[in-house]
Parts: structure tokens; sequence; C-alpha cells
């Protein structure tokens, strides 16, 4: 511990502290996060291996890098048998990678990781917390197996990371005992980065022609993230401004409730389900205005990329949504599962388009001062060094 001691103040030292991340096989803002992190530690030089499902987004991505990748399953939604199995695997990895920080992403990694921790008794646990447990806003899951699997979590954890302050603060209310060891660290996107695909061209793929004003929203196709609310909001503005065309970037479990609703309201000339794809930042370029419908949100990386390509944001007041877009700066919030309110504020932006510029232009400004990469990385590297400390006195101490 001595090298990694001294490798962690003021860049003395050679040697990195190694690091697990433990993550679903999720896709979406969560995995770019931890691609984001994973391909930082390993280009500065950290011995960093990947926990995760096969086949999920985040696997793929660290195979591609050369980075140590072990298949464990990481969802803790099956049963506690299930989740005592799957930490004993995680145990086993471990102890065989031995790595100094062990970094969960997500309540279902979280319970495994923490199981695991507690087993191999190795290293130090962080967790970050990127949303809400399913079917709530508030930081108590609805199953009391769930509830006393995530205080385990957040007892056993030396640090624990929220991606918003709304986060933070009501993992605080719901486990006060955690204020000292929690932190916020915002998401971080591409502040400078260039288009893989034209922007116009793209829109010409879609259908959408140049006069047309196109607002988009890229979510994954779950209840919480207001699908319904969105299409409904599509069908008040249509009616209104025939010209203006919507587009779905995503799928999920309400991809054909999303196409029943669309055929139902008679929108096929004006919305596109064009499921997921691996270029959704090229497309965010091509919108004139984004939307964030979501019931219940932790943060948005999606608004964070609009923004990055200077455009206005329509989001909803949930969870840690109102501290990325700025209301009447940088975009324009509104209450959650209210079609007519997200209805009334696109079509104020798509008939004032000045004002929508100004907004993207102050949304392009706050997202380089909020929600850089960097910033994220550095913070996250600076969590680390803290549970070195920490572990390396504790072990002083004789604790």
């Amino acid at each position: 511990m001595e090298a990694v001691a001294a490798s962690s103040d003021a860049g003395a030292g050679t040697e990195k502290p190694s690091i697990l991340l433990v993550a679903p096989p999720a896709r979406g803002g969560l995995a770019t996060h931890v691609i984001f992190l994973l391909a930082a530690l390993q280009r500065e030089g950290y011995r960093v291996a990947v926990a995760s499902d096969r086949g999920g987004r985040i696997a793929e991505a660290a195979g591609e890098r050369g980075v140590t990748t072990y298949e464990v399953t990481c969802t803790a939604r099956s049963g506690a048998s299930r989740t005592a199995l799957r930490a004993v695997r995680l145990a086993q990895v471990i102890r065989e990678f031995r790595p100094h920080i062990i970094h969960a992403h997500s309540f279902s990694a979280s319970t495994v990781a923490a199981v695991a921790y507690a087993i191999a008794g190795l290293g130090s646990l962080v967790l970050t917390i990127h949303n809400y447990p399913p079917g709530t806003s508030t930081m108590i899951p609805e199953m009391p197996a769930h509830r006393w699997a995530f205080r385990f979590a957040v007892h056993r954890a030396r640090r624990l990371i929220a991606v918003s302050d709304a986060l933070r603060r009501d993992l605080v209310v719901a486990h006060p005992g955690c204020i000292e060891r929690c932190v916020t660290i915002y998401n971080g996107v591409e502040i400078e980065r260039s288009a893989k695909r034209d922007p116009e061209h793209l829109r010409w793929d879609l259908g959408v022609s140049a006069e047309a004003t196109l607002v988009g929203m890229v979510a994954r196709l779950a209840p919480q993230k207001g699908i319904r609310e969105f299409i409904r909001a599509a069908y008040s503005v249509v009616e209104s401004s025939p010209s203006v065309q919507f587009v779905v970037v995503g799928d999920g479990p309400l991809m054909e409730d999303a196409q029943a609703l669309r055929g139902e309201l008679g929108l096929d000339d004006h919305l596109r389900l064009v499921g997921e794809v691996g270029w959704a930042r090229d497309l965010i370029s091509s919108f004139d205005i984004l939307v964030v419908a979501s019931l219940s949100e932790g943060s948005s990386v999606a608004a964070m990329e609009a923004m990055v390509a200077g455009k206005p944001v329509v989001a909803t007041n949930v969870g840690g949504v109102p501290e990325v877009v700025a209301d009447g700066e940088t975009g324009v919030i509104v209450e959650p599962g209210d079609p007519a309110a997200l209805a009334s504020a696109i079509l104020r932006l798509a008939g004032d388009p000045q004002k929508a510029a100004e907004m993207g232009d102050k949304g392009r400004q706050r997202a380089a001062a909020k929600f850089s990469i960097d910033d994220m990385i550095e913070r996250t590297k600076g969590v680390y060094a803290d549970c070195l400390r920490e572990q390396i006195e504790a072990e002083g101490s004789g604790e």
C-alpha cells in the first residue's frame, strides 16, 4: 500500500491504484458515464478491470479497449438466493484482481458489490447513485427486501457519489448516517467533439425538411421516461403547428406501446421512432429542440449533450434535471406528467427561433462550465485518493 499511498499525493510515486468497475448491462447515461471513466483510467495508467454482464455496452467497450473484463451478472432483482450467488462470484473476482477500489454503479450492482465486498474483505467500496430506485422518486425502494439491501450497501460504502444534488439530498434524508461520506459529482460530456454524421444529412434521412422544426427525445422507452406524455404533447403541438416534426431515439419495454399510441393519435407522418442508434449525439445536433419528459430522473445526460450542441431543452421538474437545465436561460422547465405543459413550452420555443438560439448559446456555455468529462474524472479520482488515505490510516491504527 505504501507505493499506492505515495501515488495519491501530489503525483508522487509510480504505482497507480487498481480499480474494479462493477456495473449492470446498462445503456444510456449510466453506460456512457462508466465508459468515459474506464477509458480515462486506462489512459492515465490505472490498473482497471470491469465486472459486468456479457454483451452489455459496458463490457463491449471494455473488450474493445483491451480492459480486463469479468463476466458477472450484476443485477439484484431475481431474489436473495441468486443475488447471493452473484455476490460470491464477484467476491472471487475481487480476490483474483485484488483492487484497491471497488466502484459500483446502479442500485442492483451496488447491492451485489456490497455483499461481495463483505465476503472478500479487500479494498474500499465506492457507490455511484445515478437515479432513484425503480418505481419511486425517493431513495427508499418499494420492496422491503430491496430497502434492507440498499441500507446494507450504503452502510458498507466508504464513499457514495450522487450525480446530482437532488439525489444526494434525498439519499441523506433516507440514510442520515452517510452525510459525511456522500458527495455530488455531475455526469460529464464531451465539450469539444466533431459530429461523425452531418446534421443536415441526418434530417434528410429522417425525411425532415430544413424549414421544419425538429423536436427530439433521447431516452430508454421505460415508464419513468415519460414517453406517453411526450407523444401526447406531440399530438397537441401538431394540431396547432403541423410543420413541427418529432423523433424519439431509443428502445425499451414501451416501444410497442409508443407505436400503438402514435397510430391511435394519427401521428405516423409527424413522429418517427428510430430505436436505439450508436450515433444519438449526432442526431441531437440535428434537432431544433430536445425534450426530457421524465417522471423520475437523477440527472440528464441527453440534456447536457443538447446543451453542448447549442440546443434549447424543454424538461420536467424532476430530480436533478433542473440542476442541468436552467429554467428561462438554457431551456424551459415544466411539471412532470403534463403533456399540455410540454406542448406549450415546445410551441413557445418553436415560435421564437431567436429566443431558442439564445438559450442554445447559453446552454453551450453552461455545459462547458459545469459538465465536462475532465471535471467528472478528476473529482472521481479525488474520491479514490480519499478512500486510499482513509484505508491506510485505518490499517495503521489497527482498526
